[in-house]
C-alpha cells in the first residue's frame, strides 16, 4: 500500500476509535457500551485496510487499458469474500451480544469519519489543479 492518503485515512480511522471509545466512557450509557465501539471501530478498520491492501495490489501492476478479465474476475470474487466474510462477523458480534448495537454503529461510523476528514484535508491543503500543471511546465 503506498497511497498515503489511505495510510492516513487508516490512522484517522483508529484515532476516531480511540476518541470515541474514551467519549463512550466518559458518557456511560448502556445501550452505547464502550465494547460494541471499539469493536466497531476495529471492524471499520479491518475492513478498510484489506481493502486498500487489496486494491492496491490489483492496481499496481496495470496498464493504461487497465486490468485483464481474469484478474477483474478474481478481483471481484476477492472482494466479494470479503465483503461477505465481514459482514458474516459483524451479525456475529451482534446476534451473540458481544457489544450493543449502537455502539457498533459509533465505532463503525469511524470509517466515515476518517474519510471525510481526509477529503477536507487533502481539499483544504492541496495545490489546485492549474497551479499544478504550472509548475510541471
Amino acid at each position: 500500500m503506498k497511497d498515503r492518503r489511505l495510510l492516513r485515512i487508516n490512522l484517522f480511522i483508529l484515532i476516531i476509535t480511540v476518541a470515541l471509545s474514551l467519549t463512550a466512557k466518559l458518557i456511560d450509557i448502556e445501550i452505547i457500551g464502550v465494547s460494541g465501539v471499539i469493536v466497531g471501530g476495529f471492524l471499520a478498520f479491518a475492513y478498510f485496510f484489506s481493502l486498500s491492501i487489496l486494491i492496491g495490489k490489483a492496481f499496481a501492476d496495470t496498464s493504461s487499458e487497465g486490468i485483464e478479465t481474469k484478474e477483474a474476475g478474481r478481483l471481484g470474487l476477492k472482494l466479494l469474500l470479503l465483503t461477505f466474510g465481514l459482514t458474516i462477523i459483524t451479525i456475529a458480534v451482534i446476534l451473540t451480544h458481544m457489544c450493543q448495537p449502537l455502539g457498533f454503529l459509533i465505532g463503525f461510523s469511524a470509517l466515515f469519519g476518517a474519510i471525510a476528514f481526509e477529503t477536507m484535508a487533502f481539499l483544504v491543503f492541496s495545490k489546485p489543479q492549474m497551479d499544478a500543471d504550472d509548475e510541471e511546465n
